[in-house]
């Protein structure tokens, strides 16, 4: 009974909103590099590209600082432990089914591990941006300098993919506003909380009002929820044409993160036009992503993982194959083959069996935790035992059930 009471609080808890959210931007990585197979000269599949581009990469950074806690153990294990272990799967997998020669290293993270490489070195700039004595005014020195750090990185040469450095300080703001925009909620969840607690035994006349104003206002917001969507939904159809109609001018690496100005042939300017359009992409998702559960979206959205980590290796086979060489409708039937490879390697059977890859847990078996010094021992002991009693079981009972055909017989 304890253990279900924990389960339901941990489920009551979970922040579905991030989940659904993760869901949609974790399809829209897939599909992005699905588009690189056969996107060519087509300019329609250009606009897509760039339009996914506009975002995911800055909201997948938002959300990983709402669920950031600054943990030694979590960053060795969750983070640096996939980091070594993909590193050198992917460089192996380049070696000898690419065909191509790459060195194992661990300074250059290879292609979509800049943002695991990046999640580390974020994580540990935490305790550095959230001290106790942050004031909000504080915060917002420090998040606006952060933007700042993002701009002027571009005019550094040297900063690149290597460490991903240039990647790490442009990004770092929308990950720095995740952590922030946790402590607000958490703050204004407490504040509601106290409020309810009020609404529900008022003591005095006062606390009747303030409750009674409360739920006004949760009304009218709840009103103006619709309408403010709508206005942020009509801005980014703007955006939209507006990449439409320079979507020659436009290059993709511009808002990769990983070019100088120089290199890139653009200016400072476009990178604070990119930061104005993710943030409005942010806000706009915030206001419409529902927050309750969703099946089936809010279960992958939690099992983001996997196919992050996981989908680069089939990407690059598709690529070597020219698959979409032979097919004719390439924005549909890649459509369909990212919805797959998001729903197949978040399938939980797969998540189980890859665990071992995707996390330290002391053990090479995906063994849960359990208290002790020898967790993953006394947990792979308890179920042999467990194992070895239901078939001394599993006998006894066929003894006894033949037992009693003898004597029916008799």
């Amino acid at each position: 009974m304890k253990q279900k009471s924990i389960a339901v609080t941990k489920a009551a808890e979970r922040n579905y909103r991030m989940d659904n959210l993760k869901c949609l931007l974790i399809f829209a990585v897939v599909f992005g590099h699905m588009l690189e197979l056969f996107m060519g000269k087509n300019d329609g599949f250009k606009v897509i590209y760039l339009v996914i581009y506009s975002f995911h990469m800055p909201l997948f950074a938002f959300i990983s600082g709402v669920f950031a806690r600054y943990s030694p153990e979590k960053i060795r294990n969750h983070l640096i432990y996939p980091y070594v272990v993909f590193q050198i799967l992917y460089l192996v997998f380049a070696n000898n089914v690419l065909e191509k020669e790459a060195e194992v290293q661990f300074t250059t993270p290879y292609w979509l591990l800049w943002y695991l490489f990046a999640s580390i070195a974020w994580n540990l700039l935490l305790p550095l941006v959230q001290e106790s004595g942050f004031t909000w005014r504080k915060k917002a020195v420090v998040l606006t300098a952060a933007f700042l750090a993002g701009i002027l990185i571009g005019f550094d040469d040297k900063a690149g993919y290597y460490l991903s450095f240039s990647r790490i300080v442009e990004f770092f703001p929308y990950f720095l506003m995740g952590a922030y925009y946790r402590e607000w909620s958490d703050r204004k969840k407490a504040e509601e909380q106290l409020v309810r607690q009020s609404a529900g035994q008022p003591e005095a006349a006062g606390e009747a009002g303030s409750a009674g104003a409360f739920l006004k206002q949760r009304i009218r917001k709840a009103a103006a929820r619709p309408v403010f969507a709508l206005c942020l939904g009509a801005l980014l159809c703007a955006l939209i044409y507006v990449i439409t109609e320079n979507v020659d001018e436009i290059k993709y690496a511009w808002l990769y993160g990983s070019l100088s100005y120089d290199r890139g042939d653009y200016s400072w300017r476009f990178r604070l036009l990119s930061i104005g359009a993710a943030l409005l992409w942010l806000v706009f998702f915030l206001v419409s992503i529902p927050r309750r559960k969703i099946p089936f979206l809010s279960y992958i959205g939690a099992n983001t993982m996997p196919v992050y980590l996981l989908h680069g290796f089939l990407i690059k086979l598709m690529n070597k194959s020219r698959l979409f060489n032979e097919i004719e409708h390439d924005l549909f039937t890649g459509l369909l083959i990212s919805a797959f490879l998001v729903a197949f390697l978040s399938w939980r059977p797969m998540v189980r069996l890859l665990s071992p890859l995707l996390r330290w847990e002391g053990s090479l078996l995906p063994i849960r935790k359990t208290a002790g010094g020898n967790a993953g021992k006394k947990a792979f002991r308890g179920i042999v035992e467990e194992f070895i009693q239901s078939r001394a079981g599993r006998r006894n009972g066929m003894k006894s059930r033949a037992m009693g055909r003898k004597m029916n017989l008799r």
